[in-house]
């Protein structure tokens, strides 16, 4: 197959590089850095079973450069959700096409996003779960092979079979899901886990489950989210590696210090070493996160459906304007303190 990875990140190189191993043609779209590298010195894929260079995968630096006159069997999407409009946009502009476009990205709005450009039976949702990691342009590095990907049909007419026993052979674990919106959702879930606070705080993950009060906070925001699936009837369903049901039960009904050491294991576990991504976005200096398309769409869904959200709400607006650069981050950074009041404080706001 002719495949182009649009956004060739972290997962994108990786889901990329495993299925150009596997014989078929890819073409990454990435940054000047990760073109130069990969033309310089191959693809590096690294996994716990040692390391493999890639000479065959081409890498160039726009969407334009990477439209052909023939179509593409698969465009696979791995930008930051912010980015999905403009890339929609260059992908018309550019005129590149592809029979199918799959989402591996974070967040529940992408697929939307997709479907209204190109049609829901062109588009495929996606989950990766293997934490994965880019020490270097051209370099992927896959931390542990804990979790899988999930593939599910936005038209339930559709099969994903074919692309899951493709991505099967290419040595990405990889399952059929029947209702796209349990998947994103349940995989949404995991995504908040540590994240935004971590964010906020400049504080590992573990850290903020160390801590009794913002572990609190955290179930407070996962509880709302359950909630808002309830209230939206989306199931919680098992990802690759990871029981999300167990979890789900875990947070309604378990007491705080029972619970916050699980968590604090669980995130450890699958996360490795790698920082959450919302925090990595900050150390980068972005001036803008993922974080309304996590935390956020918690408190859009919510609205829709009535229920309040105000601690994804907090969380979310905070994080956006620390971003932004409205708030400084020396104001907030390890004081746990002061973002429990701000919560408190825009919480008690309504």
């Amino acid at each position: 197959m002719r495949i182009v990875v649009i956004g060739a990140g972290a997962v994108g190189g990786w889901v990329g590089g495993r299925l150009a191993v596997a014989g078929h043609t890819v073409t990454l779209v990435g940054r000047p850095a990760l073109v130069q590298a990969v033309r310089r010195e191959g693809l590096r894929l690294r996994s716990p079973d040692g390391e493999e260079v890639l000479w065959e995968v081409t890498a160039v630096a726009s969407i334009a450069e990477a439209a052909s006159s023939d179509p593409y069997d698969l465009a696979l999407v791995t930008v930051k959700s912010y980015d999905t409009e403009a890339v929609i946009a260059e992908v018309k502009a550019a005129g590149l096409e592809a029979r199918y476009f799959l989402s591996l990205q974070n967040g529940v709005f992408n697929e939307e996003r997709l479907a209204a450009a190109f049609g829901a039976e062109r588009v495929v949702a996606g989950t990766f779960l293997n934490p994965v990691s880019v020490p270097a342009p051209g370099t992927v590095v896959l931390e542990k092979r804990k979790g899988g990907v999930g593939l599910a049909p936005l038209d339930p007419g559709r099969s994903v079979a074919s692309w899951v026993a493709a991505f099967n052979e290419a040595g990405l674990p990889t399952r059929a899901y029947a209702d796209y919106r349990a998947m994103k959702w349940s995989k949404l879930l995991l995504n908040l886990i540590g994240n935004a606070s971590a964010a906020i705080l400049d504080l590992s993950s573990e850290a903020v489950f160390a801590h009794p009060r913002l572990c609190r906070l955290e179930l407070r925001a996962m509880r709302e989210t359950l909630a808002v699936m309830r209230r939206l009837s989306i199931p919680v369903v098992a990802l690759p590696g990871y029981p999300v049901p167990l979890l789900a039960w875990a947070v309604r009904w378990l007491p705080a210090p029972l619970l916050c050491p699980l968590l604090r294991r669980l995130v450890a576990g699958g996360r490795g070493a790698k920082p959450p991504s919302l925090l990595i976005e900050m150390r980068r200096g972005r001036r803008r996160t993922e974080v309304e398309d996590l935390n956020g769409a918690v408190v859009h869904w919510g609205a829709q459906v009535g229920l309040e959200t105000p601690v994804n709400r907090a969380l979310t607006e905070t994080l956006s304007r620390l971003a932004e650069g409205r708030i400084t981050w020396d104001q907030i950074r390890h004081r746990p303190e002061t973002l429990l009041v701000v919560v408190e404080g825009m919480a008690g706001r309504g």
